[in-house]
């Protein structure tokens, strides 16, 4: 590589960037130095990085005495090629843009490294996730505070339970009244306003009943039980539901049936990729046809996948027969899926047939 100090013009090139009028007397005493690579000196960009100056490559330099190297720094950047923001200098100390030679008492022949500047990270912010998982939980399930916090109720409709009259007779009238109560869950608006747009355009629009306490009622009826609203809630406060992984078909079904009526699109995603990993063949035709009444994209792309791969299996599979059977249309996104397989099939077989004519 060509040095600095190869060329009188090179070598009085940051000399002359010096303003006699502004320097002391001694301004015209030069110092000759090495500037020596201390690493691999890359410019490094988005698509490629390229390699400008190899380690402990020597690079020859002459500078005033009271000229600032500021001026070596952007020399230095501009005749390889690099960023000068990229670059730091280090004699005995790391150099700055304002220091010179005489003051760091730089001598002649002195070796000057120059490196990547290394980028100052901030220490990773760490925090206990899990303690605050448990802490919001606790603040849900925290019955001590029904009076003072939570301000919104979930009503559900106990399962129709059969009593005989026998029992009826034995049961005091209290007790039959409180088996026919609602199962509460109770819940702050503020949380769930703050995760959910559908809650947060019925609470503005006072479409759930509001006792004097201010307490909203939500009726849920009969269409989700307890575990589905608890675990919606689970999720609502602390981003995940614990345990999910092990949860049924069914129960996932139930939770994504609600997240889709109440748009909680990240936990309908949650739902979607837990069917996904339970899709079978007894299950496969009752999955395919809630991913489209819930328009659940991705595990009807599943589910369709798993029918094509499994087709004997699966057209087989008694209640897959039933399904279809009460849902005809549903063999339209296979039949889809299978039109863009077949043709590849089929060119294939043509250039084997092909083959084989040609060799007889």
């Amino acid at each position: 590589m060509k040095s600095f100090s190869s060329s009188s013009k090179h070598k009085t090139k940051m000399a002359e960037q010096a303003n006699p009028a502004e320097v002391p007397p001694r301004s015209n005493e030069h110092i000759e130095f090495t500037v020596r690579a201390k690493e691999d000196l890359f410019l490094v960009g988005t698509q490629r990085t390229e390699l400008r100056v190899q380690s402990q490559n020597n690079y020859s330099c002459l500078m005033l005495k009271t000229q600032k190297f500021s001026s070596l720094f952007r020399h230095y950047a501009k005749y390889h090629g690099l960023r000068k923001d990229d670059l730091e200098y280090t004699f005995v100390e790391r150099l700055e843009l304002d220091d010179t030679p005489e003051g760091v008492q730089l001598q002649r022949g002195d070796v000057i490294e120059v490196s990547e500047k290394k980028k100052t990270l901030s220490p990773p912010i760490r925090s206990n996730d899990e303690e605050y998982r448990l802490d919001l939980l606790s603040l849900l399930s925290d019955t001590s505070t029904l009076s003072g916090l939570h301000d919104c109720v979930f009503l559900i409709t106990k399962p129709q339970e059969q009593t005989s009259e026998l029992q009826k007779s034995i049961l005091s009238p209290s007790t039959i009244k409180r088996q026919s109560e609602p199962l509460e869950v109770w819940a702050h608006k503020a949380i769930l306003t703050a995760r959910g747009e559908y809650f947060k355009g019925c609470f503005k629009k006072g479409l759930w009943k509001e006792s004097e306490g201010n307490v909203s009622y939500i009726n849920v009826g009969d269409e989700f039980n307890k575990g589905t609203i608890k675990r919606m809630l689970e999720w609502v406060y602390t981003n995940r539901i614990y345990g999910f992984e092990n949860s049924t078909a069914q129960e996932a079904l139930d939770l994504l049936r609600l997240s889709d009526k109440w748009i909680l699109r990240d936990l309908k995603r949650l739902c979607e990729y837990r069917l996904i990993h339970l899709i079978q063949t007894t299950n496969v035709s009752k999955l395919l046809a809630s991913s489209e009444s819930f328009d659940a994209r991705r595990l009807q792309k599943s589910c369709v996948k798993y029918c094509l791969e499994n087709i004997k299996d699966v057209t087989n599979d008694k209640s897959f027969e039933e399904e279809i059977g009460r849902y005809p249309h549903l063999c339209i996104p296979i039949l889809t899926e299978a039109a863009e397989i077949l043709p590849e099939r089929k060119r294939k077989f043509e250039h084997v047939v092909k083959e084989e004519e040609g060799g007889g």
